[in-house]
């Protein structure tokens, strides 16, 4: 490597180092403003102590005191409550959901009042975020005596404590200064039992496409009893199976058999494979099976109307040759979005012991209205299709799972039609409080409108403004600070 070559390297590395250290010093800075946020909405109790006060700034009602802004415990014992509407304005800042905000909130808190030793170090820069964040995250069910042991001992190497040393400090920690509890746990300790589903990871049947195969994971650990328990009924029935005209693998057939047990768990028919035997079917006990509910919310474009796509033919893609029409939109609550082949909703729905419920969705492009305050399903569906998700700012939450809030309040003996789709937009129910009661320091609350496309405001989307003042513009691709940052505080639209 000649003399400038190597001063080229010397200098880019430099560089690296430079800016990663000015990194950890702005990260350091963003962390501590958000605990001096929330230091400034906090209450004079602690975690540990009954909170039977909420403060001067709940004065209209008891009712309005449990519905709207109330105290959370967000540290270990020992530091202050927070106010929970206040973390809406963090989320709505740092552009993250709010119990992403929620959590570094929490562990700002831990650090400050528990931990103050790391966190000085954190501020200063000398400890990642993340390593100060890991440690409060382990300390917080430790007693304030117990937190301040592991602040003395991990302080000096918090940004080179491993995370099972820091375990092993936070179990030494419990058990000297709360011995009866971690006795009691101990004792209770199920031995890392678990069984976890995975609803939200369906798996890919192509990752190009994007299209689902409809599957997913499954994985626990049992208690031995239990697991030879389990092991034995998946074998009974997965044999079954095979009586009864399956054809499908061992491992397939296992698979089904968790299925079926779960359906007969939850009620009762009988089972639809059809028998390779049919003289042994009379020899045979009934095999009972629940009956299963497919909900299916179809989603129509012009080419699966009309049969033609893109004007190549009848139903034909010039690009691929095929119809491109044979996939089906998975949406259903509790599950991640996706696409499906057609033949396998076909399979989900050809057992005569399927009940099948088809949600058609109409022209988004209409609106459509009711008199009364609750909305028939048939607007309910347009606008959660209309809005997938919560539209709060930044919330990520389905809409299929969120109330349905009147942006113009609805009058008891108002006009007709106030309950449309155009006055009807999601919110999940933490933010339908936000929106709907007032936070405790300003006595304002959150409020949106939809925007005014002749005025030059994106059109189909929400301006939304925070108690502080801070807009920000919702749409269906998510959430940006309005105005934009190059434009003038004279453009910005006021409701």
């Amino acid at each position: 490597m000649d003399r400038g070559t190597q001063h080229t390297a010397t200098a880019l590395i430099d560089a690296v180092r430079e800016r990663t250290h000015a990194a950890r010093l702005a990260e350091a800075a963003a962390f501590v403003a958000v605990g001096d946020w929330a230091s400034a909405h906090t209450s004079e109790e602690v975690v540990g102590d009954p909170i039977t006060a909420l403060g001067e700034w709940h004065e209209e009602s008891y009712a309005e005191t449990l519905a709207g802004d109330h105290f959370l415990e967000l540290g270990g014992p020992g530091a202050p409550v927070v106010a929970e509407f206040c973390i809406g304005e963090i989320a709505a800042a740092r552009g993250c959901s709010f119990d992403a905000a929620r959590r570094l909130v929490g562990d700002a808190i831990e650090l400050r009042y528990r931990l103050p030793r790391v966190h000085a170090r954190v501020a200063a820069g000398e400890v990642d975020v993340w390593r100060g964040r890991r440690i409060a995250q382990a300390t917080r069910t430790l007693t304030f005596e117990g937190a301040g042991f592991v602040d003395r001992h991990v302080a000096y190497v918090a940004g080179e404590a491993t995370g099972p040393e820091v375990d092993r400090l936070v179990a030494e920690a419990a058990a000297r200064f709360d011995p009866e509890t971690t006795e009691a746990e101990r004792a209770e300790a199920d031995g890392g039992r678990h069984l976890t589903i995975e609803l939200g990871d369906v798996g890919y049947a192509d990752a190009l496409t994007g299209t689902l195969r409809g599957t997913v994971d499954v994985h626990g650990t049992l208690d031995l009893a239990d697991a030879l328990d389990l092991e034995r009924t998946v074998a009974h029935v997965a044999r079954q199976l095979v009586e009864l005209g399956c054809g499908q693998d061992l491992d397939a057939r296992r698979s089904i058999a968790l299925g079926e047990i779960a359906r007969r768990c939850d009620g009762v028919t009988t089972l639809d494979y059809a028998t390779a035997d049919e003289s042994a079917e009379s020899e045979r006990r009934p095999v009972q099976r629940a009956r299963r509910e497919v909900v299916l919310f179809v989603h129509l474009d012009q080419a699966a109307i009309t049969g033609t796509l893109n004007g190549f033919g009848p139903g034909i893609d010039a690009c691929t040759g095929t119809t491109g029409i044979d996939l089906a939109r998975l949406d259903t609550p509790g599950l991640p979005r996706g696409a499906v082949m057609a033949e396998q909703v076909q399979a989900w729905c050809a057992s005569p012991d399927t009940t099948v419920t088809v949600k058609p969705i109409i022209d988004l492009n209409l609106d459509d209205a009711g008199n009364g305050y609750t909305p028939p399903d048939r607007i309910a569906d347009h606008v959660r299709v209309r809005w997938p998700r919560c539209v709060f700012p930044y919330c990520t939450r389905s809409s299929r799972t969120a109330d349905l809030d009147h942006c113009q309040a609805y009058e008891e003996n108002g006009p007709p039609g106030q309950t449309s789709t155009a006055n009807l937009f999601p919110l999940c129910r933490r933010h339908h409080r936000m929106k709907t009661h007032r936070e405790m320091k300003t006595g304002k609350r959150w409020t949106y409108r939809p925007t005014h496309p002749d005025t030059g405001e994106p059109p189909n989307a929400l301006i939304w403004t925070s108690p502080h003042g801070q807009t920000y513009l919702v749409d269906r691709d998510g959430t940006r600070p309005w105005p934009p940052p190059d434009e003038a505080p004279d453009q910005t639209h006021k409701t």
